[in-house]
């Protein structure tokens, strides 16, 4: 199962109209977070690092042009705020490195197919992906699909320790490390390293050193005898050292593709490799965090239940632009089942209980309707609690005017 971790100091917890619940992943190009529409839908938020307008920021833009083809639709952007994000559809399923699954046969072949039919689909769009690893192939219910694309800067990294690491180095061109732009031929020979990984279960290139990586990269070619007849010359064309004498991302696609025309419309290509694509099958275990509140709500007691929503309601706030957010607060008595349900949503501490996610009002349907039920007390209860602090400056107030009148009274 895919979870996102805690949102740190320092990260939003509300974008746009999206509210955080999460990190994803992090990386050189800018952290990825779980995030949630105002309607509930589940998306993954990509917050570039450096300034707004740069190059990455341009790029993305034409990223939303993509076919969602065997990729992750880009679904909307802001590249001109303080922190510029690109919102992209949310692949339910594991990265093709997570998932611990060895490659063959036709599900290799059609594997394959998807992350070129992924490719083909961006280079059509005028798009390099310039980050293909196997973390960025995910291996979702409807078939493999390729996301993390728009974001990378045009020169992949700099030659530091730390950029390479960042950016796993055994799927880097040769290119890049003489100090060439990363563009659609360094993108095929990242499919020519994920087909290889695929299949083996292991980085191509690997070695000890940063320096070694390099050094295989530039002069030696991996052990393809791993791969099938029909995938060898291709892999083989894909990491050639020359981005000349590598294949188009679409001529890799019609060579998977048998018995389709030489030279078959853009669409029907992609239509094609897409379907491939959907024959592999991969069991998903990755619940939004809606599902999780729902089955711990239906797992409680019928007593527990209707306590269930006081509790919430507690810790719930509606703020000045009427949207509801998280807030600490104490639990009404005799609550403690419903927190132990509720246990990694609901954080329970001697000095009051949160909801761990931000974004819980959102994604969790029941409690929309809760909040909604009940939005005439709670916004009253905030304006209160917005006015208490100034109740003991009223007071004084009130004291000194009444003595002022008590003193006026004397003189007269």
């Amino acid at each position: 199962m895919r979870v996102a971790r805690e949102l740190i100091v320092g990260d939003p917890w509300r974008l746009g109209g999206y509210r955080l619940a999460g990190r994803l992943g992090a990386g050189a190009l800018g952290v990825v977070y779980e995030g949630y529409g105002q309607g509930g839908e589940r998306v993954a938020v990509t917050v570039l690092h450096g300034r707004p307008g740069g190059e990455a920021p341009a790029e993305a833009a034409a990223a939303r042009r993509v076919a969602s083809s065997c990729t992750a639709s880009v679904l909307d952007a802001d590249l001109d705020g303080p922190r510029p994000y690109i919102v992209s559809r949310y692949v339910e399923g594991p990265s093709l490195r997570r998932a611990g699954r060895v490659f063959g046969g036709d599900d290799l072949h059609g594997l394959a197919a998807a992350v070129a039919t992924a490719l083909t689909a961006l280079h059509d769009a005028g798009v390099v992906h310039r980050d293909l690893t196997p973390d960025n192939v995910i291996l979702g219910g409807d078939g493999p699909r390729v996301i993390g694309f728009g974001t990378a800067p045009g020169r992949v990294m700099s030659l530091t320790a730390t950029g390479l690491r960042a950016r796993v180095p055994s799927y880097t061109a040769p290119e890049v490390f003489t100090g060439g732009a990363a563009g659609t031929a360094a993108d095929v020979f990242a499919w020519g390293g994920i087909v290889l990984y695929a299949a083996t279960g292991e980085d191509p290139f690997a070695a000890g050193s940063l320096g070694a990586v390099m050094h295989r990269i530039l002069s030696l070619d991996p052990d393809l005898g791993p791969l099938p007849r029909l995938l060898r010359p291709l892999a083989a064309a894909a990491l050639a050292k020359d981005p000349h004498a590598r294949p188009a991302a679409r001529d890799l696609l019609i060579a998977l593709l048998p018995g389709r025309a030489p030279d078959p419309g853009t669409a029907a290509l992609l239509r094609a490799g897409t379907e491939m694509a959907a024959r592999i099958r991969t069991a998903c275990d990755d619940p939004g965090l809606g599902a999780l509140a729902e089955s711990a709500y239906a797992a409680l007691g019928p007593a527990d239940r209707e306590r269930a929503p006081a509790v919430f309601l507690r810790l719930v706030a509606i703020a000045p632009d009427g949207q509801p957010v998280a807030r600490e607060a104490r639990v009404p008595a005799g609550s403690e089942r419903v927190l132990r349900g509720f246990a990694g949503l609901v954080a329970h501490r001697r000095e009051g209980t949160r909801l761990v996610h931000q974004a819980l009002p959102y994604a969790w349907p029941r409690l929309g309707e809760w909040i909604e039920a009940d939005r005439a007390r709670l916004v009253a209860r905030e304006r209160f609690a917005r006015l208490l602090p100034l109740l003991p400056v009223a007071l004084a107030v009130l004291a000194l005017l009444a003595a002022g009148v008590i003193v006026a009274g004397r003189i007269v």
